[in-house]
């Protein structure tokens, strides 16, 4: 047992991950177990047994036989079970199975080329010391070399061994060089990690693949493993023509007579071979031959001794390849890896310690653990397979018939045991059948203990090593990741105004509960000694008393003299201290006032849910008491949540708490550096009438509305002269707000002055125009002098309300700027006395509402009804608008149109209908909203109560008001209205297709005066979507927010303002690219510059600049941002030029060399002659002429920070900060700076003002050991639960729809998916008429165009034929009449002729294959039908795969699995091109059979010279080619007139060709002059059924496509003010390019970040990424910091890939316990263990797993600490 006083010698430092041999488990266990039954009858454990006293202690009061401790003491000692035979490792099936693939079982050699095996080692052993950049260029030097020999006509032996020699002598060159150590250290990074990874799956894909070849060594074929159940292997049989020609070869007789000779060595493992032909077969030699046909046409099983042994000879051939290939590290020291085939088989099965597989007991009832059940099966097996070897070796050894009959007879004559313990039973006829299914079952239950799910038979499963390790119940996520705690308390929270915003209200049962070792001091003994008097049950008392050797004294509750002879002797020391690390006693005191501790409520979204307050101890209460300031923070409120409360057990913690995590340092959320804590609700109205112009206040009530606010300063308070002083001294509001404020400035600081602005609008307060004032001075403009300005000068109020923007969570707020200049705690001091004051204030003036302020005017409530009357009637025309009908049109008409679009699956005009009714009735509800809100109100502002909460921001908004006085309005479910239901109607009161708002959802009445059923019943509807939408988000944004956590827990900022990965892999060179602290750069913006100038003397006093620029350079940094505005003020035009020498060069000579060539003829790769020309003349240019072309074309020098650290030189400060310096110190525009003229001491000029700047943007730098990474992903997973899940949203119309809020923040940072479900395109359009022009054409253009779009009318007639060579035939006459050129021409790029072509070439083959496919559907099913359910179970049976062992993701928890993406990879690939209106969550199962109908059909129905997706048709001509040109070419028309000279000739040839194209055709005609329609005869032969071929035609036209730009889908013109640009569905650059004379294609845009990559590289994938998820937080007005989302878009690409954040972005992290702690454990921990990782400790993840401190913030360093 060691103590807790003694310092422990060692640490971990690191873990290599291995597997234990079988040698090495008996060496580690204390005990060989063997016995089945666990207890005996008095439940006491049976020696042997799984309970073993060995293996440590059951019960509590035990000892353990090995070490001798208890219960509590004994770390438990490990058993092992030796099996008789060996069985396969589970865990492992899949690579045993991959190496079986890839080796001969004849030579026992790989088939792999020794030039593959040397150059895989090789590059395994340059990633040793860290070269990925050499590993990966081996490749290539490799193909050159084989390239090389193959040309010089070298043979293949002597190829292998130049490659090698040449490999080798290329390593040694390149190590030799190197220092060995460092770059050993350097090869445990992420990168490197990664690398090593990526290339052993790319080698085992490449080259250990199942196919079947010769080996090059003895020529013998190669055989297919199979792998079933994960508990058996099979060679596959060869073909009958292979296994001949192999027969015939000596080697197979050679090979034949070798297995002979092991069949005579081992005889039951040939009795348990399947082939019973070989077993049976003469050893005549003529027959040997056919005996080797025989044995290779047959499935051959393999045992796994058989296995093994093939395998250990080829690691005795392959071994040096095989270690490097499978191998770990043996020891943490080696340098080289080694392994064995020993790793792929179980020959000793470790039985883990009893402590570790606890008992559960019912009364008197004990019960084993599940996995002692496991176990005990494996120990049941093992006998049963003992038991048949004796009985096999018996049977081989007699001969006698009788004998044999008696020795089956024997066993029956045996102890029977029943029930749990009772032996396992086998079939089988003879012995070796028997030992062949108890060794399969061994296996099986082997395969329980390691994954109960590789069970796929047993009913009953008992949870393996897998299950006990994976998801949220697993001991990673539960026991390593996450711990329980002592020292904690958890109650209710209720809401204390009275204490002050640091505190924290404990009731006096916790705080008797909780208690803190204190050291005993000659300083603290006496209130020490007090509490120890006091005892256990009075507080302040204490527990007990820890002496100096580590022994405890519990202090008795009922025995005083115990407790005052203790509290004497606190200072004496007690026995003998030599051997103990403190030199005094500790008290374990009761919490007390003052004590910090951390509250925390769940769900912890964010750093501000877990914060430090001081403890106030409150006797006879329950609960704790929070104040009302925090509840922001935490997201509370008051209706029955509970807080989780810790208190922290040494010095370190508690400091860290007092001066780090206190809420007075808390005020700023990292999210956006916003304030997070205010007042809230009845302090707002009660600040806003204190502080309103004309309340005053006599003495009496000045004075203790001051005191009660400043009750807590243990100073003098500091009054104000009175602003009236006859008739009697008063003093106003504003003047309680100064004095409160004078009074908590700290002492030697000056008071702040301030001009900011109130919530409450300057138009509120305004009641008449503003007149001239007295003395003849200016108008008042705008907001001068109102209550809406408010200025503080020297700490004075002199003008406005405060109100929510002073006190409350807004930026800039009084409360903001007292933080800014005086630090936190002064900032929590002011929000504690604003409460309090405001508490008070309350008590003197009341507050209440009351129907007065709801209440609108008569004439008010007149016009609202006139506009209500009005707004009734607007539906028709709306309707009639949406369908481009007339108004005046029948009612008939509009109904049978409204019908059909309700019918209509793409759902396009019913959301064009329900955005024209939103449009009239969102006008009609401003209307109504501005007649009555504010001037219709009977009571007006101030006075209006209502408005006075809603205008200062205490409560309610002003869509509450209009609720309440004026109307509901349209109610909406998703974004549309509520749907209509199959009859037509949205409810039953109403008729079907009802036109009118109020029956699409729109409700005209109020809550003043109340609203209908029907309206009472949608404003439910949407009640309820909201809950749902609750409930679902909750889990979906929680897992974003898990991945986006354990991806960047490493990232922090180093000493050197780099941002790292834990292995330190550099992510950014500055924190957000400029290293700037989000919390500390709020007011380095140009609107706060104002502020920073009037309070320049309050920041220098703060900043402390004579302790900081001794330190830094003060001069570099200057002298070189002179030379950047130098040169920017020389080459203003050149700024965003970036022109390069051979450009201008370009530009000059082009015309010429253009003339002189005369040829546009593209040459070679897209190049002119003329562009070859000018390159060649470029090459001869001379140094001279080529340097002029470079001064001409300098580029501008670096910024300053890109040269110099900002922590290391003064006035290194980001570019864009000095720019805004530079500009505001330059042009003054709000006048804060003093001219020469009037310089002095107190005023501020420009170069003061730099200096300030400068100063400012030093002290915001990011502090070393900030762990940005997990900030980033806090503040992106935070605000996504305020986000609905909406999925998508009209951009503007109702044709084009975009993903928003989580379903589009998963697609983006979750799946990084290649094919996102709405991809979108802008191109602006050049600012040229002509643009502007051509834009519509190619807007046509750029629309695909379905044959459903142009088709008028499709008839089908169907006949009978009479019998054709036996078999009647049906016919089917379709005629296909395709719309007027005339109605679409301007809406689609496609002529006639275009469709005719289409119908012809494709469309009727795909209309013939979809019927052949009907058929056959239909043929199938009616067999399934017939043939019943008889064998419903053995087609199961055969259906069923054999189980991948590296499937992991079989069964996930519920965030892993639902929310963690773990579904089919084809599934989802097809949910992720679905688009349509409907979140895709609620009909998946229709989508995904719908589209799984598409998809195989679009499979089956595509031929090679007919797709579906053809871009252009191009001209009728003899070869009826498509042409590529046309694409962007017009219909071609004018060849109609071409085609009259032979028409006939030409018609003739057609219809032949249609007609031959397909046997089923019968006929064909067309339309020769207009092309409008054709007509096809289709035969098939007469079935029993019909098809319904108008359903086919219309399902298949919707989704033929006659023409198409190939990735888009739709093209829609926007039109603006300042620019117009076309917005496309679907992505295509290429084709954009293609029109630089319309499109400015330097400002294409698409939120496809894959197709932003391929085509302009990562660098601008990283930019898109940030931009769409500030889009996506944009939607829903939230802001986070751009540093927060360059970080994710970084951490996404820095390894020059998109990196998503799941369990496959997470591989290439360099912690195994990291990943392990993420998700599928097993499947990382089996990859560690192969590749032999190393688990550096570095990870925040890897040290919680090992106990450590993190390794960020203020774990980041250690402190050397002088001991005397």
């Amino acid at each position: 047992m060691i103590s807790s006083n003694v310092v422990p010698c060692h640490r971990l430092e690191g873990v290599k991950l291995g597997l234990y041999s079988a040698n090495e488990i008996k060496n580690i266990s204390v005990k060989r177990i063997t016995n089945p039954e666990t207890f005996d009858s008095l439940l006491h454990p049976n020696y042997g047994g799984l309970y073993d006293p060995s293996l440590g202690p059951t019960d509590r009061d035990d000892l353990c036989e090995t070490c001798g401790q208890n219960s509590v003491h004994c770390p438990g000692h490990l058993g092992h079970i030796e099996l008789p035979l060996p069985v396969y490792h589970p865990l492992f099936m899949k690579i045993l199975t991959q190496v079986l693939r890839s080796s001969c079982f004849c030579c026992h050699k790989l088939l792999l080329t020794k030039t593959s095996k040397h150059t895989y080692m090789s590059q395994m052993k340059l990633l040793d010391h860290g070269l990925i950049a050499e590993a990966e260029e081996l490749d290539e030097v490799v193909k050159n070399l084989i390239s090389n020999a193959a040309d010089n006509g070298i043979k293949n032996d002597d190829l292998d061994e130049n490659c090698m020699n040449s490999i080798d002598k290329h390593v040694r060159d390149i190590l030799k060089d190197l220092d060995k150590k460092e770059a050993r250290n350097r090869a445990n990074g992420m990168n490197v990690t990664d690398f090593r990874h990526e290339i052993s799956k790319k080698f085992m894909k490449t080259h250990m693949v199942s196919k079947r070849r010769y080996c090059s060594n003895c020529k013998a074929p190669s055989r297919e493993v199979r792998s079933e159940y994960n508990s058996r292997l099979y060679l596959k049989a060869l073909p009958k023509r292979e296994a001949q020609k192999w027969a015939s070869t000596k080697i197979a007789h050679a090979h034949l007579m070798e297995l002979e000779g092991r069949v005579k060595r081992d005889i039951e493992e040939e009795e348990i071979s399947p082939s019973k032909e070989a077993k049976k077969a003469s050893k005549d030699k003529e027959l040997e031959s056919q005996k080797e046909v025989t044995k290779s046409l047959q499935q051959t099983f393999l045992t796994p001794k058989e296995v093994k042994e093939h395998l250990d000879l080829v690691w005795q051939k392959d071994g040096d390849f095989l270690n490097t290939l499978l191998g770990g590290y043996p020891t943490p020291k080696a340098r080289h890896r080694k392994s064995s085939s020993q790793m792929f088989f179980i020959d000793v099965l470790p039985v883990i310690p009893s402590r570790f597989r606890p008992l559960s007991s019912l009364g008197e009832k004990r019960f084993e653990n599940p996995q002692t059940g496991n176990l005990c099966k494996v120990l049941k097996d093992c006998e049963c397979i003992t038991e048949n070897l004796k009985g096999l070796n018996k049977k081989l050894a007699e001969k006698d018939a009788n004998k044999e009959e008696a020795e089956e007879d024997e066993p029956q004559q045996k102890k029977q045991f029943k029930g749990k313990n009772s032996k396992v039973v086998v079939s089988g006829d003879t012995p070796a059948e028997r030992l062949h299914n108890a060794w399969l079952k061994l296996q099986s239950d082997v395969n329980c203990v390691m994954d109960s799910d590789l069970d796929k038979l047993s009913t009953v499963k008992f949870p393996g090593v897998r299950q006990l390790l994976e998801k949220k119940e697993g001991l990673f996520r539960k026991h390593m990741m996450g711990k329980r705690v002592d020292y904690a308390a958890r109650s209710v929270i209720s809401p204390d105004p009275y204490i002050n915003t640091d505190e924290i209200g404990i009731p006096e049962v916790f705080a008797t509960k909780l208690t803190y070792p204190q050291p005993v001091t000659p300083w603290n003994v006496k209130e020490l000694r007090q509490a120890v008097i006091n005892g256990p049950l009075v507080h302040p008392g204490a527990i007990l008393v820890e002496n100096e050797d580590g022994k405890k004294t519990r202090l008795s509750a009922t025995d005083e003299n115990q407790r005052h002879a203790i509290a004497k002797r606190l200072l004496t020391p007690s026995g003998n201290i030599k051997g103990s690390s403190t030199s005094c006693k500790k008290v374990y005191r009761h919490l007390r006032n003052g004590d910090v501790m951390l509250l925390n409520r769940q769900p912890t979204l964010h750093r501000p849910s877990i914060m430090a307050h001081k403890a106030r101890v409150l006797s006879k209460e329950k609960t704790i008491r929070l104040h009302y300031s925090n509840c922001k923070s935490y997201n509370a409120d008051f209706d029955g949540d509970e807080m989780n409360a810790h208190f922290p057990q040494n010095e370190l913690a508690r400091a860290e708490a007092y001066n780090i995590a206190s809420t007075n340092f808390q005020y700023l959320v990292p999210k956006d550096g916003t304030p997070l804590g205010g007042l809230i609700q009845d302090h707002i109205v009660s600040g806003v009438r204190m502080t309103i112009r004309g309340r005053m206040f006599n003495r009496g009530d000045y004075q203790q509305l001051v005191f009660s606010a400043l009750n807590f300063k243990n100073k003098p308070i500091t009054l104000v002269q009175p602003c009236v002083l006859k008739p009697q001294q008063m003093w106003s509001g504003k003047q309680i707000v100064t004095t409160v404020l004078l009074n908590l400035v700290p002492d030697g600081m000056l008071p702040l002055n301030l001009k900011g602005k109130a919530k409450i609008a300057g138009k509120n307060w305004s009641t008449q125009k503003p007149k001239r004032q007295f003395l003849n001075m200016e108008i008042l403009k705008q907001d001068e002098m109102s209550e809406s300005e408010v200025i503080f000068r020297g700490g004075e109020l002199l003008c406005g309300v405060l109100d929510k923007a002073h006190y409350g969570n807004t930026p800039y707020s009084l409360v903001h700027c007292c933080y800014e200049l005086y630090g936190g705690v002064m900032a929590g001091e002011l929000l504690s006395a604003l409460a309090r004051l405001f508490t008070t204030f309350l008590q003197f003036h009341g507050f209440t509402l009351g129907v007065k302020d709801i209440l609108v005017t008569k004439r008010a409530d007149k016009a609202r009804r006139k506009l209500i009357a009005k707004g009734r009637e607007s539906g028709h025309e709306a309707a009639t608008k949406a369908f481009g009908l007339l108004e005046d049109c029948h009612s008939g008409e509009l109904l049978e149109r409204m019908q059909s679009a309700h019918h209509n699956n793409d759902g396009a005009d019913m959301k064009e209908l329900d955005l024209c009714v939103k449009r009239k009735t969102d006008h009609f509800q401003d209307e109504i909203n501005k007649a009555c809100i504010p001037f219709g109100l009977y009571e007006r502002f101030p006075a209006n109560n209502l408005q006075l909460m809603v205008q200062a921001g205490a409560k309610g908004s002003a869509v509450n008001c209009m609720q309440i006085s004026c109307l509901l309005g349209q109610i909406e479910l998703e974004g549309r209205r509520p749907p209509i239901m199959l009859s037509g109607r949205s409810l039953p009161s109403f008729l079907p297709y009802d036109t009118s708002p109020r029956a699409g959802g729109f409700v005209d009445g109020r809550f003043l005066t109340g609203i209908r059923p029907q309206e009472y019943f949608f404003h439910c509807m949407a009640g309820r979507e909201g809950l749902v939408d609750t409930a679902v988000k909750t889990s979906r944004s929680g897992y974003l927010q898990r991945c986006l956590i354990k991806h960047l827990e490493g990232l922090h900022v180093n000493y050197d303002l780099t941002v790292r990965d834990s292995d330190g892999s550099v992510v950014q060179f500055y924190y957000g690219e400029d290293g700037l602290d989000i919390l500390k750069t709020k007011f380095l913006s140009e609107n706060e510059y104002p502020f920073m100038v009037s309070n320049y003397k309050s920041f220098i006093q703060r900043m402390n600049p004579s302790s900081l620029l001794p330190h830094v350079d003060s001069k570099t940094a200057e002298k070189m941002e002179k030379k950047v505005n130098k040169w920017y003020k020389k080459h203003q035009q050149d700024r965003k030029s970036r022109d390069s020498p051979f450009l201008v060069f370009a530009r000059d000579n082009f015309d010429k060399i253009q003339e002189e060539k005369n040829s546009t003829s593209v040459v070679s790769f897209g190049r002119t002659e003329a562009h070859l020309q000018l390159f060649k003349t470029w090459h001869k240019q001379t140094q001279s002429i080529k340097s002029s072309y470079r001064k001409v074309c300098s580029t501008a020098p670096l910024p300053v920070i890109s040269k110099l650290r900002p922590d290391l030189y003064f006035g290194a400060v980001p570019e864009k900060i000095s720019r805004s310096i530079n500009n505001y110190t330059k042009n003054d525009p709000d006048k804060c700076f003093s001219s020469e003229e009037e310089q002095g001491r107190d005023q501020v000029d420009s170069g003061k003002f730099r200096v300030l700047m400068f100063l400012k943007v030093m002290r915001s730098l990011v502090e070393p050991g900030e762990a940005v990474g997990l900030l980033a992903a806090q503040s992106i997973g935070e605000p996504s639960t305020q986000m609905t899940l909406n999925t998508f949203h009209f951009a503007g119309r109702a044709e084009l729809n975009v993903t928003l809020g989580i379903p589009r923040l998963r697609e983006i940072l979750m799946t990084a998916s290649p094919n996102i479900k709405t991809p979108t395109m802008d191109l602006p359009l050049l600012s040229t008429k002509k643009a502007v022009r051509k834009a519509k054409k190619l807007q046509i253009q750029f629309t695909r165009v379905l044959l459903s779009q142009v088709l008028q009318s499709v008839d089908v007639w169907e006949s009978l034929s009479p019998k054709e060579h036996g078999t009647r035939m049906r016919a089917y006459r379709i005629r296909f009449m395709s719309l007027p050129h005339a109605q679409y021409k301007d809406d689609f790029h496609c002529s006639p002729n275009d469709i005719l072509q289409y119908i012809e070439r494709v469309f009727i083959k795909k209309l013939i294959s979809a019927v052949q496919k009907a058929v056959r559907n239909t043929q199938s099913q009616r067999l399934l039908d017939s043939t019943g359910d008889n064998n419903s179970a053995s087609t199961a049976a055969t259906e069923e795969e054999p189980v991948d062992d590296d499937d992991d993701n079989i069964e996930l928890s519920d965030d892993e699995g639902v929310d963690g993406d773990a579904t089919d990879v084809k599934q989802r690939q097809k949910l992720e091109q679905h688009a349509t209106y409907e979140a895709p969550d609620l009909d998946e199962q229709e989508i995904e059979k719908e589209f799984a109908n598409n998809a195989s059909e679009n499979e089956d129905e595509e031929t090679p010279e007919a797709s579906e997706t053809q871009s252009s048709i191009g001209d009728m001509d003899e070869s009826m080619e498509f042409t590529p040109e046309a694409q962007t070419s017009g219909p071609k028309t004018a060849t109609q007139k071409k085609k009259k000279k032979s028409t006939s000739q030409i018609d003739a040839t057609r219809q032949e060709r249609v007609v031959h194209s397909d046997p089923h055709i019968s006929s064909y005609s067309y339309d020769i002059e207009d092309e409008r329609w054709c007509e096809v005869v289709i035969k098939f032969p007469v079935l029993r059924w019909k098809v319904r071929l108008t359903s086919l035609i219309e399902k298949l036209a919707l989704q033929s496509v006659v023409y198409e730009t190939p990735g888009i889908r739709r093209c829609f013109l926007v039109e603006e003010k300042d620019s117009s640009y076309l917005k496309t569905d679907g992505v295509n650059f290429q084709v954009a390019f293609r029109h630089h004379d319309i499109l400015d294609v330097n400002k294409l845009y698409t939120n496809d970040i894959h197709a932003v990559a391929n085509t302009y590289g990562i660098e601008a994938a990283a930019r898109v990424i940030a931009k769409e998820v500030k889009n996506v937080f944009g939607g829903y007005g939230i802001h986070v910091d751009h540093r927060h989302l360059n970080l994710v878009a970084e951490y996404m690409t820095y390894e020059g890939k998109i990196k998503a954040f799941n369990r496959i972005g997470i591989e290439s992290s360099a912690s195994p316990f990291q990943k392990m702690s993420f998700e599928t454990t097993t499947h990382f921990l089996r990859g560690a263990v192969l590749s032999g990782d190393t688990e550096s400790l570095k990870s925040p993840s890897s040290r919680l797993v090992v106990g450590r401190v993190v390794e960020g913030g203020t774990g980041c360093f250690d402190l050397l600490q002088p001991l005397c």
